[in-house]
């Protein structure tokens, strides 16, 4: 085989045209569409990064706020729940002071008609004793009426302290002498000397009747009463059982 050099150097200076050609031509433009393209897609990476990046902060934001509502609505919930039970115990402390206010009063009332009741009793029962009183005297002679608390008015005179006694002996004015019933003429001269002896005065006494005596005598003067009569001990009486009730 023989070989035309003259042929291969035509050809080979061709092929190298043809490239020369196809650098300058084709494969710049080819370089610089592969690179356009190239950072297109580097773009279109980076703009997809910074949306990415994006939605990554709008979630994280969004899930921040749900967080915050979140804490914000058990805040709320805490908060109507401890103001909730706040005015529950106001309620119920209200509620309890009221039905205590309403007891106590309850009680004064009740208290109050025992007081009633206690007083109507002891009432009727001095009425009773005054009226059993009267009967059982009613059976005695009337001289026993006056004669069996005379002595004892005599020494209640006697026991006064000078000065009162004193004083009553010194009186300008009448003592009354009271009785439950009309004295006769010799009880009431025998009073008179017994009284006039017992504080040392000489002024006439001036005779009274007050049935509700019952029986005995009384005393009195401006500013002092001497008494010993049933009326008084039946007074006395009914005080010591109030006191007695009033401790019991």
């Amino acid at each position: 085989m023989k070989i035309d050099f003259w042929t291969l150097a035509l050809q080979a200076i061709n092929a190298l045209v043809l490239i020369w050609l196809l650098s300058r031509v084709l494969y710049r433009p080819v370089v610089r569409v592969i690179a356009q393209r190239r950072e297109a897609a580097a773009k279109l990476l980076a703009d997809a990064e910074a949306e990415r990046d994006r939605a990554r902060q709008a979630t994280a934001a969004a899930t921040a706020q749900q967080t915050e509502l979140a804490a914000r609505r058990d805040a709320a919930m805490k908060a109507a729940q401890t103001d909730a039970e706040a005015a529950r115990t106001r309620l119920l402390a209200a509620a309890q002071a009221e039905a205590e206010a309403l007891r106590q009063q309850a009680q004064a009332e009740r208290d109050k008609q025992l007081v009633a009741q206690r007083r109507a009793d002891e009432q009727r029962a001095a009425a009773l004793a005054v009226d059993i009183a009267a009967r059982l005297l009613d059976r005695l002679p009337a001289s026993a009426r006056v004669a069996g608390f005379l002595d004892d008015l005599v020494a209640s005179l006697r026991a006064l302290p000078d000065s009162q006694r004193q004083k009553l002996a010194d009186l300008a004015t009448p003592l009354a002498l009271v009785a439950p019933r009309t004295l006769e003429a010799s009880e009431r001269d025998r009073c008179v000397q017994a009284i006039q002896q017992a504080i040392s005065r000489s002024a006439p006494l001036q005779p009274a009747v007050d049935p509700n005596l019952i029986a005995g005598l009384e005393l009195r003067s401006t500013d002092l009463v001497v008494s010993n009569h049933l009326r008084a001990d039946l007074d006395h009486l009914q005080h010591e059982l109030s006191h007695v009730d009033q401790h019991a």
